[in-house]
């Protein structure tokens, strides 16, 4: 069983069962997995477990206790990460109806660590029996690539820049009465989307009615896109409420009708034709998504000529230090400047307005 390449997927945001339930099996397959591959790596596995109970502690395993150095290298020593994560790949592969944009394993050091990453999905510490539970069990399975793909480390969350949306406020009351009443808005590496869906609520206390306002979210990460689509989370049932809360509004008066999640490379350039009032990409240049200097200028280049004259382009970050200092913030002011956009002074991040 092989994964297909990744669907061309767009999804307008519905929260009907049955439609996000039809929709994820676009994405994951249903059922039990049956791979002979998968079979005999899981053998392998108990086999490696077994030995390593005869001259390691691993049983010893429990969520919550602190994985240091020491505890890494000797897991490893007899358990060794690089022998468990290759079955966990053949899994993903198997589980999945698409290439997935990353590995999400490669950011894992040690097996005490993927432990820690499931611990309220397993008590058991021998991968055999948790690679034989995940193809066996389509809901444990479900959880698991929610919580590789869409890990709470990522940032995602309301009201991450408070400051950039009262700023955006301002410029939507402004900008609708020069635009028709009609604001277009890519949100650019939206991950699960709650900056798409920020920016519909700034559409509708600005006065934009769902008419006049149309919402891109991109994304490489199919499963993002379905759970901002959908304010799914099968692994964060907390999370997946507090979305369900925040876009109520929104949702009962029509506005996500107006809203869609795509998946895009922003790498690919040529995406022009479609123009945007509005575009944030906020976490992205700069980060550790997007780190490459060669890279970051032709991109930057493609997001600006999706503006339209007088648009408005916004960056924001949370970012460790580390990865500031790699791209400095006036480093990408520059790269926007010779892109034709005239830099403005805002409280978060960067911004500007194009000039044609």
């Amino acid at each position: 069983m092989q994964s297909m390449k990744a669907p061309t997927v767009t999804f307008v945001p519905s929260l009907e069962t049955t439609l996000r339930e039809n929709r994820l099996k676009r994405l994951l397959l249903p059922g039990k997995i049956t791979d002979a591959d998968l079979a005999r790596r899981a053998d392998r596995l108990d086999l490696l477990f077994r030995s390593s109970l005869r001259t390691s502690p691993l049983h010893l395993w429990g969520a919550g206790l602190h994985i240091d150095r020491e505890w890494r290298n000797l897991t490893d020593t007899f358990l060794p990460w690089s022998r468990i994560a290759p079955a966990l790949r053949r899994l993903i592969c198997c589980s999945t109806r698409y290439l997935p944009p990353s590995d999400p394993l490669a950011s894992i050091p040690s097996w005490p660590d993927f432990l820690r990453r499931i611990s309220t999905m397993t008590q058991t510490s021998n991968p055999a029996v948790i690679l034989r539970s995940l193809s066996s069990d389509e809901n444990l399975r479900r959880r698991w690539l929610f919580t590789l793909f869409l890990p709470k480390e990522h940032g995602g969350g309301f009201d991450r820049y408070p400051r950039q949306q009262e700023f955006i406020r301002n410029w939507l009351f402004q900008r609708r009465h020069l635009s028709g009443g009609k604001i277009s808005c890519l949100d650019a590496a939206c991950g699960s989307g709650e900056g798409s869906w920020e920016l519909a609520e700034l559409c509708r206390t600005s006065g934009i009615p769902p008419r006049g306002m149309t919402i891109h979210g991109t994304s490489l990460d199919p499963l993002e896109l379905y759970a901002a689509a959908h304010a799914s989370f099968p692994h964060d049932h907390p999370r997946e409420q507090e979305y369900l809360r925040r876009i109520a509004r929104l949702t009962s008066t029509g506005y996500q009708e107006r809203i869609r999640f795509s998946h895009e490379d922003l790498t690919n350039t040529g995406n022009e034709s479609e123009k945007y009032d509005l575009i944030l990409c906020n976490g992205f240049l700069g980060g550790p998504l997007l780190n490459d200097r060669s890279k970051m200028q032709p991109l930057v280049a493609g997001l600006v000529g999706r503006l339209n004259p007088g648009g408005l382009i916004m960056a924001a970050d949370r970012f460790h230090e580390g990865w500031r200092k790699r791209i400095p913030k006036e480093e990408r002011e520059t790269l926007l400047e010779q892109c034709g956009v005239t830099i403005i002074r805002v409280e978060e991040g960067i911004a500007g307005i194009y000039q044609t």
